[in-house]
């Protein structure tokens, strides 16, 4: 696949440099470069998994405790979010 990379004048005549000696091209020499960059990276990201075993059990018997403190004493109302968006569009 075709990119386009920007690199500093010396980076580029460095680049320049290192192909002749080497008797290949500056492609040649950034796909190389890359692969070893990439060659520790995972193929593919993995998704990180809330582990479930470690829940409290009481949880569900404390849940408008919990609520509570994260919406706070006086819970969560539709015009609390109405108030706030007409606070951003300003």
């Amino acid at each position: 696949m075709r990119t386009t990379v920007y690199l500093s004048a010396d980076a580029k005549h460095r680049l320049s440099q290192a192909a002749r000696r080497r008797h290949r091209s500056e492609a040649e020499l950034i796909r190389e470069a890359i692969d070893r960059l990439l060659a520790d990276e995972p193929a593919r990201p993995t998704a990180t998994l809330p582990v479930f075993d470690a829940l409290d059990a009481s949880l569900p018997d404390r849940v408008e405790e919990e609520l509570a403190a994260g919406f706070g004493a006086d819970g969560f109302s539709w015009s609390d979010l109405e108030d706030s968006d007409a606070t951003s569009d300003r």
